[in-house]
């Protein structure tokens, strides 16, 4: 295993600790964290971002099923479990309440590594899919 390799698994692992200081400084300073909830750019952005997931999903975990590295940038596709046990937060402010439902998601993340830290993060899941998992939205008709 490569130092960026070492890096994204102990980042992981320290999501899944829920660990935001540890996670958080895994990020270079200006970091960018881009996900279909938003974009954080600077270690404050994207603690709270971390923190209103954590919140709407405390026993959330992620792990990493394909990993694919090519100098100091790594593709990742996992596999992340929840149970929506706090209320969702919208990017508006809007607050949904808990639903209860255990929702798995899949999803991918390109990683930039710079002078050891993680520099970007661009992450994709089909939110429509955990909307729907959660109770939010009616499973989809079928003809």
């Amino acid at each position: 295993m490569s130092r960026n390799t070492d890096l994204l698994e102990r980042a992981v692992a320290l999501y899944n600790a829920g660990d935001l200081d540890g996670l958080v400084n895994e990020y270079a300073e200006d970091a960018i964290l881009a996900t279909p909830d938003g974009r954080a750019q600077g270690r404050a952005a994207i603690r709270s971002q971390w923190a209103r997931e954590l919140a709407t999903n405390p026993d959330r975990s992620q792990t990493i099923d394909v990993l694919v590295e090519d100098g100091d940038t790594i593709a990742t596709e996992f596999t992340w479990v929840a149970t929506n046990t706090g209320p969702w937060v919208l990017p508006d402010g809007t607050q949904l309440p808990p639903t209860g439902k255990r929702l798995e998601i899949k999803g991918m993340v390109l990683t930039t590594i710079r002078n050891g830290k993680m520099a970007e993060q661009r992450m994709y899941w089909d939110n429509m899919d955990a909307a729907r998992q959660a109770g939010l939205l009616p499973a989809p008709t079928r003809t």
